[in-house]
């Protein structure tokens, strides 16, 4: 069997669902199967696969359709500017937090030391940790299993300036710091069955219920953050698209859209 041929019979089967991208997903999973970029499988759709290879595919295909996110299939997420190593026990970095970053960035330019609550695959703290090799980077997260899926991040990018450790919220953080962000769970209870096969059935339903009306953890960190914030700083959440007039009436919090026009970033100036 050729490359395109197979491209062609793994498109056909993931258009079965709606909640996939399948000419992505098709090249993705050949990609990483082949260990080749895209360019090449483009260059090179007439050569030959190995039977393995295709049963391996047929394999992911399968697993796919019952709704298992590809990124835990195949062990890693693409998130700015790196690739992050996921598991089940961390919520699937998406492409809407790299908004946080961008917000973050003109934030922290000028500051030296960030905290983040919550960290999960530590997608966010490493982004930053990365670019700004000279900056303080804590990290936590209630999840042990979390809290391993981090620092394998953070070995895997060889991140030398940031610290991730196990915390419930603030019950383990000591210090100040510059900037302290948050990207908490913030789907209401309610609506957790609602969400698609892939988020309800496999992503870590911690990550994502955030109470009753969806603001339990926003209240908490609002109520808790100025005994950790130094003077002059900022708290920073990212939020749900319909949220930003609720986290107002929380907090006097400035609101940034993100590419498709909705709410997404909550900043909270300190005097």
């Amino acid at each position: 069997m050729e490359i395109n041929e197979a491209l062609e019979y793994a498109v056909k089967r993931l258009k079965a669902i709606s909640y996939t991208n399948p000419y992505n997903e098709s090249k993705t999973i050949l990609e990483e199967l082949l260990k080749v970029n895209r360019a090449y499988l483009i260059g090179h759709g007439d050569q030959e696969i190995h039977k393995d290879i295709f049963e391996k595919l047929k394999s992911i295909v399968d697993r796919r359709l019952k709704g298992e996110p590809l990124q835990y299939i195949l062990g890693f997420a693409d998130f700015y500017d790196d690739r992050f190593y996921v598991n089940p026990s961390v919520l699937i970095p998406r492409f809407d937090t790299e908004t946080s970053v961008e917000i973050i960035k003109t934030y922290l330019k000028d500051k030296k030391t960030f905290l983040e609550i919550g960290v999960g695959s530590g997608a966010v703290i490493l982004s930053l940790a990365k670019i700004y090799r000279e900056k303080n980077f804590t990290g936590v997260d209630i999840s042990e299993k979390a809290i391993e899926v981090a620092n394998k991040n953070k070995e895997n990018l060889k991140i030398k300036n940031a610290d991730i450790f196990k915390s419930d919220l603030f019950s383990n953080v000591n210090g100040k710091f510059d900037i302290i962000y948050s990207n908490p769970p913030y789907i209401k209870t309610s609506d957790i069955l609602n969400l698609q096969k892939e988020v309800k059935d496999y992503e870590p339903k911690l990550a994502l219920d955030g109470g009753e009306d969806g603001l339990k953890f926003y209240k908490k960190i609002i109520k808790e953050y100025k005994n950790y914030i130094n003077p002059k700083g900022f708290l920073i959440f990212e939020i749900g698209y319909d949220q930003g007039e609720d986290i107002k009436k929380l907090a006097d919090a400035k609101i940034f859209k993100d590419l498709s026009g909705k709410d997404r970033v909550a900043v909270i100036e300190v005097s």
